[in-house]
């Protein structure tokens, strides 16, 4: 249990950098929000990486470089299923980007991100 809470503090930090990065290129430097979007998913993805390494996941003794390789097939598959369900209700639901990035972000979250970052990307064994 006690991973569990680690991996969605790790999680809450990193989304909160996507989120914030995302704002930053939709405001400041006047992106379209899909491509802000990945924008943060990168840094987010990024920050997720090297706290679960250094934090959630530190006990995990496999090689850095295989831990990565196997985190970027994972964030792929997270970032197109973040930005799949960011189109498709923003586009045909017709809801604000920031709640929908929001509500799927959660969604994916759970359902996706947290099992295979503890049985695949960072297992113990």
């Amino acid at each position: 249990m006690r991973t569990f809470f680690k991996v969605q503090a790790t999680s809450l930090l990193a989304s909160g950098i996507d989120f914030l990065t995302t704002v930053l290129c939709v405001q400041l430097w006047h992106y379209w929000y899909l491509s802000a979007s990945v924008t943060g998913a990168v840094v987010g993805g990024l920050v997720s990486f090297i706290v679960s390494k250094k934090w959630t996941f530190a006990e995990s003794r496999q090689p850095v470089a295989s831990q990565f390789s196997r985190f970027v097939l994972v964030w792929l598959g997270n970032a197109g299923a973040n930005a799949t369900g960011l189109f498709v209700t923003t586009h045909f639901l017709g809801v604000q980007y920031l709640v929908a990035k929001t509500v799927v972000g959660i969604l994916v979250g759970i359902s996706y991100n947290y099992f295979l970052q503890k049985d695949f990307v960072f297992t113990m064994s």
